[in-house]
């Protein structure tokens, strides 16, 4: 199954993607495949990011981001400047307030609008800052993100950002093993991956780095876990962009009957 039709894309979206684990990967996969299918695809940020290897980088302005986003083939990535001295990487380039991604997606040059809507310092597994998600109220879908590799490893700054964020809104403390349920809670609780996200989105939970038939099967635990605790959610994905996996898995019966 294509990432697309497992999140429910349509002829036009504007999906924010946040967490850690696998964000830029995922804006990736959806860039290929609404290109290869056609679709005019806008990439972009309401924090930073690095620059995607694969696609033209557009720096500009709140006011002049028609005529430069208009002289571009897409798919294009596009951002308002660089950073100076970015760390961890060798070129980061920061993106717009959430009001310009707005009016860029209302202006038609791009079916899907892509946004990355927070930073995870190249870790695993996040809750959000009390400054975060940047999430525009276009979004059409929210993806909270996590990897399935933090479950079994010790919750601290080595694999986990904001690990005291973590622990606040999940029976962990610092220190303690990650639980799948741990992870399920985070990707479906208000502070966590449904913060910020506007009332008409379409949330979509996406555990992702299921590489292995046991990683499979711990990501399907963990969207189960993450599914009982919300009316907001009903399906998750697991995926491997490494093995080629994309799987759907839906809210059980007894939840959406509990919630009616």
């Amino acid at each position: 199954m294509h990432l697309a039709d497992a999140l429910g894309l349509g002829s036009s979206a504007v999906v924010a993607l946040v967490g850690a684990g696998g964000k830029k990967t995922a804006m990736g996969q959806l860039t290929a495949e609404g290109t290869s299918d056609g679709d005019a695809v806008g990439y972009t940020t309401t924090t930073a990011m690095p620059p995607p290897p694969d696609l033209p980088i557009v720096l500009t302005g709140p006011d002049e981001w028609r005529s430069d986003l208009t002289a571009k083939e897409p798919p294009v990535a596009f951002a308002h400047e660089s950073v100076a001295d970015p760390e961890r990487v060798e070129r980061k380039v920061r993106g717009f307030e959430p009001e310009v991604v707005d009016r860029i997606a209302d202006s038609g040059l791009f079916d899907w609008l892509l946004v990355k809507a927070d930073g995870a310092r190249k870790r695993e597994f996040k809750a959000p800052g009390s400054g975060e998600p940047v999430i525009p109220s276009t979004a059409t879908h929210v993806v909270p993100v996590a990897s399935v590799a933090v479950v079994g490893e010790t919750l601290t700054t080595d694999v986990v950002h904001r690990p005291e964020r973590v622990a606040a809104i999940t029976a962990l403390d610092v220190g303690d093993t990650i639980t799948a349920m741990a992870v399920g809670t985070v990707l479906t609780h208000p502070a966590g991956g449904l913060r910020n996200a506007p009332s008409e989105a379409t949330v979509i939970p996406l555990v992702n780095k299921a590489d292995t038939e046991s990683r499979r099967q711990t990501a399907k635990a963990v969207l189960t876990d993450a599914l009982s605790q919300t009316s907001r959610c009903s399906r998750g994905i697991v995926t491997s962009f490494e093995a080629g996996i994309c799987e759907v898995v839906t809210a059980t019966p007894e939840r959406e009957a509990s919630n009616d």
